[in-house]
């Protein structure tokens, strides 16, 4: 694109030297600007290359603190954003500014990197500079705006180096749109990670929490048994999430019976029924973790706490699970 770009702007500037009176202080100009490659490209980029900017405005159902938070877990992307952002991989930490490096997926076995900076400005604009790498020169500014429980999103696209070449603008709009389309949707589809490193400059970093539906110190007097399906309800293809005294419970059927674990992540609190759950493990949407359904243990981090496995047992067809009774 570079090279078709210059090529497209040389040929304006042949048509203008034309279109100049031979005088010889012209003349002399033109040796001059000849002489110094440099400085032809530097007078090509001032008087032909344009600034484009490219809008963007989304909603999304999730209060503004909840959407803040999510732009600052870069932890999540490796897991979320694989195929559409590849990799982040933080490089310095300034203030409210943090410097990180992106790796993109591969395409056509190349794979690009760019140096980013990512610039909180309180209460709710973030700037993105891609200083180094593919892409360089692009800037990005999102506003977030509250509006009830949702959150406006407002991202402008500042990019170089196009021609005035107004064919070029729909085409080039359009293709960001559908990528951003795409990152929304993937995010969306897992409830929104956050909590994940770096955090938001200046905030304290979310503490792994742990479900009070069991103790391990409670005897069996101590403990009590609910009924929260029925096993016809569950099937082996898709978990299901349920609430017993205000926490989540999510309810698996394999092939050895049925099982209850926690329905969050102890990491960040990521759904664990939006993860990949097989006969032996899941593992979470949001970071990755990975934990043995049979108990609890955590087999991969980020995660350090494991989870809560509750008792199960079958009263007829319904599914009874066995909590603490003063829950």
């Amino acid at each position: 694109m570079k090279f078709l770009t210059f090529e497209i702007v040389l040929k304006d500037e042949a048509l203008r030297r034309k279109e100049c009176r031979n005088s010889p202080q012209n003349r002399a100009a033109t040796i001059n600007v000849t002489k110094n490659p440099m400085r032809i490209i530097a007078g090509l980029v001032d008087t032909y290359i344009i600034l484009m900017n490219i809008s963007y405005v989304t909603r999304v159902p999730y209060p503004l603190d909840r959407v803040l938070a999510q732009y600052f877990d870069l932890e999540h992307i490796e897991t979320v954003h694989p195929t559409t952002l590849g990799q982040y991989r933080v490089l310095q930490v300034v203030g409210n500014s943090i410097i990180f490096e992106q790796i993109w997926p591969k395409w056509l076995g190349v794979q690009l990197r760019t140096t980013i900076t990512q610039s909180w400005d309180p209460p709710n604009q973030i700037r993105f500079d891609f200083v180094k790498g593919f892409l360089r020169g692009v800037t990005v500014v999102t506003q977030l705006r509250a509006c009830d429980e949702e959150t406006i999103i407002k991202d402008v696209y500042h990019v170089p180096l196009v021609p005035k070449w107004r064919l070029l603008r729909p085409p080039l709009a359009a293709l960001v749109k559908r990528g951003v389309d795409r990152v929304w949707k993937e995010d969306l589809a897992v409830e929104l990670c956050h909590g994940g490193w770096p955090g938001i400059p200046g905030h304290e970093k979310q503490v792994e929490t742990k479900s009070e539906l069991i103790h391990t110190t409670s005897s069996e007097a101590q403990m009590r048994w609910v009924r929260v399906a029925e096993e016809e309800d569950l099937h082996s293809t898709k978990p299901v999430t349920i609430e017993v005294a205000g926490q989540g419970v999510m309810l698996w059927k394999d092939k050895d019976g049925i099982r209850a674990i926690d329905s969050r992540c102890p990491h960040t609190d990521g759904p664990l029924a939006l993860g990949q759950v097989s006969d032996t493990h899941v593992t979470c949407p949001w970071h990755n973790a990975k934990f043995r359904l049979s108990d609890g243990r955590v087999c991969r981090g980020p995660a350090t706490q494991d989870l809560v496995v509750f008792p199960v047992k079958l009263a007829g067809k319904a599914v009874l699970i066995q909590i603490s009774r003063n829950e």
